[in-house]
């Protein structure tokens, strides 16, 4: 988190070098940093992992992701009276950062159940996290725009913006699928990916669809289709995009008012409370409910504290996009960005060593573990 505490010093809140205005006029950096976070997650997601353990991991995901929704949103509304604020917030506590995760599990050579469960559940938290948001999103712009609620708002705008990213990524999934098996250059399968990363992302923006939807479907589609020949396509953009994640990050740590956390120190402490205690409780009983091992059960809720990426990215969005609905538009907004950056801070720094701590106590770390080498062959889901 160290590129977000050098956004804090270039933002309003100390030096303003980058100033809220600039980075309005930034975002579609922004967007284009958030495709890239989809597609990668998109990635991860294995068919053959759901064929073997489906069952187990939706339960567990709709259990952790739901009950965390459902207290985070519960909690702020009760607070603020604010149903619109209390419900987006909801939708984002849903969500898990693979990358800080998936970095312990790594390096520590972790393997077994408990290990494979993480690994699935902090994959399908995103995706999870993107269709709550499309329907807390369509509602509560209803309510901060004083739209008419009807049942086209609440679920054909929502299903419509879903479908439609579906189909964006699977049709440009299949197109860059076929273009790149005749391309031999890493440099040039790149530019191929690059492309269509930023294809999906642009047609779902002009579309007013979801351009991380879009993105991770494509990310998953090329994952699935000839996965061997496909997975030496992802190394290669592993090695590309994190200097997109650290200017995000960047960004996202400008964004963050500090004269704004006392003001809303409640509030983002109930949201960690709530988001903390619905997947912790959510995930065990999630996990008792599709009989998983005894360690799944007892440790899975430990792993899944991390935040950043795709809620970040989510909370921007709101920003962006609340901006025009007046001043109580706005307040949401900033609120919700606040909320998220200044949270991620605080579970960043609890998620890996609570990560560490349940692995260790599942016995899934290797007796001898040499954490100079670099670990090859890893599973992913």
């Amino acid at each position: 988190m160290g590129e977000g505490l050098f956004g804090i010093i270039l933002g309003d809140s100390i030096t303003h070098i980058i100033p809220g205005k600039l980075l309005d006029n930034l975002a579609p950096l922004t967007s284009i940093a958030l495709a890239f976070i989809g597609f990668m997650v998109g990635g991860e997601l294995k068919i053959s992992t759901f064929r073997k353990y489906g069952r187990q991991f939706f339960t567990i995901l709709f259990a952790e992701g739901m009950l965390a929704m459902i207290l985070v949103s519960s909690f702020v509304t009760l607070w603020t009276k604010n149903v619109a604020l209390g419900i987006l917030l909801g939708a984002l506590s849903s969500a898990t950062a693979p990358a800080a995760t998936v970095d312990v599990l790594w390096e520590y050579r972790s393997r077994g159940p408990l290990t494979n469960t993480i690994l699935a559940i902090v994959a399908l938290d995103d995706g999870l996290a993107l269709i709550l948001y499309g329907f807390a999103f369509a509602f509560s712009k209803a309510i901060a725009g004083s739209e008419t609620l009807s049942l086209q708002i609440m679920l054909y705008q929502p299903l419509l913006e879903i479908f439609g990213s579906v189909v964006i990524g699977i049709v440009l999934g299949f197109l860059a699928d076929k273009s790149l098996q005749w391309v031999k250059s890493k440099e040039d399968k790149l530019v191929i990916i690059i492309g269509t990363v930023l294809l999906a992302s642009g047609i779902a923006v002009v579309l007013q669809l979801s351009l991380i939807l879009a993105s991770m479907v494509l990310g998953f589609y090329l994952t699935n289709v000839n996965p061997h020949r496909n997975e030496l396509n992802f190394e290669i953009m592993k090695a590309f995009v994190p200097p997109i994640y650290i200017i995000f990050f960047v960004f996202i740590g400008a964004r963050l008012n500090l004269g704004l956390l006392p003001e809303m120190g409640i509030v983002g402490a109930l949201y960690i409370v709530g988001r903390t205690a619905g997947k912790w409780i959510g995930a065990f009983g999630g996990a008792k409910i599709s009989h998983s091992p005894n360690t799944v059960q007892k440790y899975l809720g430990l792993a899944l504290f991390s935040q950043a990426g795709v809620a970040i990215g989510l909370a921007l969005d709101i920003y962006q996009n609340f901006s025009h609905y007046g001043t109580a538009g706005t307040q949401i907004g900033s609120t919700v960005i606040n909320v998220i950056a200044a949270t991620t801070f605080v579970v960043q720094i609890i998620g890996p060593p609570f990560v560490k701590f349940a692995i260790s106590s599942a016995g899934e770390i290797p007796a001898k573990t040499n954490l100079s080498e670099v670990k090859d062959g890893s599973e992913r889901i």
